[in-house]
């Protein structure tokens, strides 16, 4: 993805997440409980953060290692997910491959959408700023005047001095 690397540590981090779950139910797994909804939630946003962090990473290599992670985190922490067979491997490669192309094709559409809107937006004149801003009211006698006499300006006592 060229165009919006936030766009890609995004949509790359959400289809991490999605399809852990996603992948992890169609296995017949268990639900995955709160400590591994916490850390599938955790190798998602750092998939997103490693995707708009680094501009030229392939959505592939992101959507792969979030797939490693997210099988680690729910092998380790929920049960009937502790296998490795040739049919998961083939799943989690379908899987990374077709949310790399849906992302590319994602990335292709804001492309389109974004030229499109650039084109249509009326042009809008810039209004300098003013070099400083002057209060058109005097302030001072609002922050000057003596407080109402319900508000007590006496402080706590003082301590006592220490004696040695």
């Amino acid at each position: 993805m060229k165009t919006n690397p936030t766009l890609l540590g995004g949509t790359a981090g959400v289809s991490t997440a999605a399809l852990a779950v996603a992948a992890h139910g169609a296995a017949g797994g268990s639900i995955p409980t709160n400590p591994a909804v916490a850390l599938l939630t955790a190798v998602a946003v750092g998939v997103g953060i490693v995707g708009a962090g680094r501009p030229g990473t392939s959505p592939v290599a992101l959507l792969a290692a979030g797939q490693l992670g997210t099988h680690i985190v729910l092998s380790t922490l929920t049960d009937g997910h502790l296998h490795i067979s040739a049919s998961m491997l083939v799943a989690h490669t379908v899987a990374v491959v077709g949310c790399a192309l849906l992302i590319g094709i994602a990335d292709r559409l804001y492309t389109a959408c974004t030229s499109v809107v650039r084109r249509i937006r009326p042009w809008r004149p810039t209004v300098p700023a003013p070099a400083f801003l002057i209060p058109a009211v005097d302030t001072d006698p609002y922050i000057l005047r003596p407080l109402p006499s319900s508000i007590s300006r006496r402080g706590p006592p003082a301590a006592p001095p220490a004696v040695s």
